[in-house]
């Protein structure tokens, strides 16, 4: 068998393995290209409400949890206090809520991971663990052999002889131009 056909067989079959892999990885990409300008893994709820609350000087752990299982009943209690202002501080798991124990207004705020992002952005980190990292880095090294490999597929004037490695040099080359003035 010769070389340039093992390599087109090779070449096809690696890339419909990868195609799936390549739009997640892609799209995941995207956003976490974007984290400066929002939060791929997670969205801020805020949410104000009304309580009354009995006076400082006998409010127990249970009032407060029985206000946040009101407000929010997924809410876990950590632990509170109240700060300088005279407002009630609760921390909760993924946020906080404060309290004016003088008006009953509140705000709860807390995080919550976006269904479908988290799980992909922390498959793109690779960053749920070794074995997920050596897939990552053997779908790397195929991506690797599918852009080699398709250098040497086609002959002729628009081959990689003639055409391609003008086009390969400039996808060289604007990652180097961004590296030069911004790193």
């Amino acid at each position: 068998m010769k070389i340039r056909k093992l390599l087109r067989i090779l070449h096809r079959d690696f890339g419909y393995f990868i195609v799936g892999m390549t739009i997640v990885y892609g799209l995941s990409g995207i956003y976490l290209n974007h984290r400066h300008d929002f939060n791929p893994d997670y969205k801020i709820l805020i949410t104000e409400f009304q309580t009354s609350l009995p006076g400082l000087d006998v409010l127990t752990v249970n009032d407060l949890k029985s206000v946040l299982k009101e407000v929010d009943e997924e809410v876990v209690y950590k632990k509170h206090y109240i700060n300088n202002e005279g407002d009630i501080k609760i921390f909760i798991e993924n946020g906080e809520a404060v309290i004016d124990p003088n008006t009953g207004e509140g705000v709860l705020q807390y995080l919550q991971r976006r269904p479908l992002l988290f799980p992909l952005n922390k498959l793109h980190r690779a960053s749920i663990g070794p074995v997920w990292k050596w897939v990552s880095d053997s779908m790397a090294v195929i991506l690797i052999f599918v852009a080699v490999s398709g250098l040497f597929l086609l002959k002729g004037k628009r081959g990689f002889g003639r055409w391609g490695w003008w086009l390969m040099v400039a996808g060289i080359v604007v990652p180097l131009v961004f590296i030069m003035i911004y790193v």
